[in-house]
């Protein structure tokens, strides 16, 4: 008897589904069916665990175990991380950490000449922002000359670098915040301080950014000797944009037009709100008052119609009267009429 009746009689005999014997070896149901047809051979592994399932004991033919255990995709699944996998995906953390933390180096360190006489007193050499991203914040030239504008709510990454003088050396920096318009100590703030020396050159800091600021950063660089080395940038967040007042497209709510006046016949309806040339005329009735579309209007025969102007969705009247004369006192009844 070969290994698939071994297998299928056993399991039979055991009153076990293909689905419960797959189960039981943490395989898939497709691996026992093939096993039970001899369309492959289950590993070593899985002919011991089918001995100790099943209580049986298998004969390992040449001709059979020279098969294929499976066909791909349906051998049992391991398990995704391993030993390998996990080392590995250490390794390419550090390189990408290495590689990093290189780049910035190079980026940070100070083209200086060898050859130049060093300075007596520390100095800074360059102040750099950071997002949490590890992404270097540029200078946003909107700002203007000396302003630094950084996103409120959010948390930078300030940067410092400096150098030793040949007579003192940095024991610490400091960060102090003055609001602009006070450039007094009382509003003076310390944000933080952070210890130098032994070869260090640099000072990180982590500023969470107010929701409103503008203020002077001044970094201070705490020497040896009680000799202080100041430098001051001027930061602050973008002010919020004013909402635009909405346009309204007003004109004048009446007018009166005279027949027979001889030197202006016509008048001009001046709308506000909304610019002229975008603004479309129209008359209830023609047949006493035409308009152009500049808004001018000019009486036909003596009556009452309604003059609109319609721009971007909004709508205004002016009730328009002619009348046949030349001045108020040619109407009965009227007295003046106002436009």
């Amino acid at each position: 008897m070969n290994i698939s009746d071994i297998i299928k009689q056993a399991r039979e005999e055991m009153k076990l589904t293909q689905e419960d014997l797959a189960e039981r070896l943490e395989v898939s149901r497709q691996a026992v069916s093939k096993w039970e047809l001899g369309a492959s051979v289950p590993s070593p592994e899985n002919l011991k665990l089918l001995e100790e399932v099943l209580g049986v004991t298998f004969p390992v033919p040449e001709e059979e175990a020279a098969l294929p255990e499976q066909e791909p995709g349906t051998a049992e699944k391991a398990p995704f991380w391993n030993w390998k996998r996990v080392v590995l995906l250490v390794l390419g953390v550090l390189v990408v950490l290495a590689l990093f933390s290189n780049v910035i180096f190079i980026a940070l360190t100070p083209r200086t000449n060898v050859d130049a006489v060093r300075s007596s007193e520390p100095y800074v050499t360059g102040v750099y922002f950071f997002n949490e991203d590890a992404g270097q914040l540029q200078h946003n030239p909107q700002a203007g000359a000396g302003w630094y504008l950084l996103d409120p709510g959010v948390r930078v990454y300030l940067l410092v670098t400096f150098e030793d003088g040949t007579e003192h050396t940095v024991n610490a920096a400091s960060l102090f915040l003055t609001p602009t318009g006070t450039e007094t100590l009382e509003y003076r703030e310390q944000l933080a301080v952070q210890a130098a020396g032994e070869g260090r050159d640099f000072a990180l800091f982590a500023w969470d950014i107010p929701e409103e600021l503008s203020a002077h950063l001044e970094i201070v660089l705490e020497c040896g000797g009680g000799a202080r080395v100041t430098e001051t940038l001027n930061v602050a967040t973008p002010y919020p944009e004013t909402p635009e007042e909405p346009q309204v497209l007003t004109i004048p709510i009446g007018a009166t037009l005279f027949m027979d006046e001889e030197d202006e016949p016509y008048i001009v309806l001046r709308a506000s709100g909304a610019p002229e040339e975008e603004i479309v005329w129209t008359s209830s009735d023609p047949g006493v008052v035409e308009v152009t579309d500049i808004g001018a209007l000019f009486p036909v025969s003596p009556g009452t119609a309604v003059v609109t102007a319609q721009w971007n969705g909004q709508t205004a009247e002016c009730r328009v009267e002619v009348f046949a004369g030349t001045v108020p006192t040619d109407v009965p009844g009227v007295r003046k009429a106002v436009q």
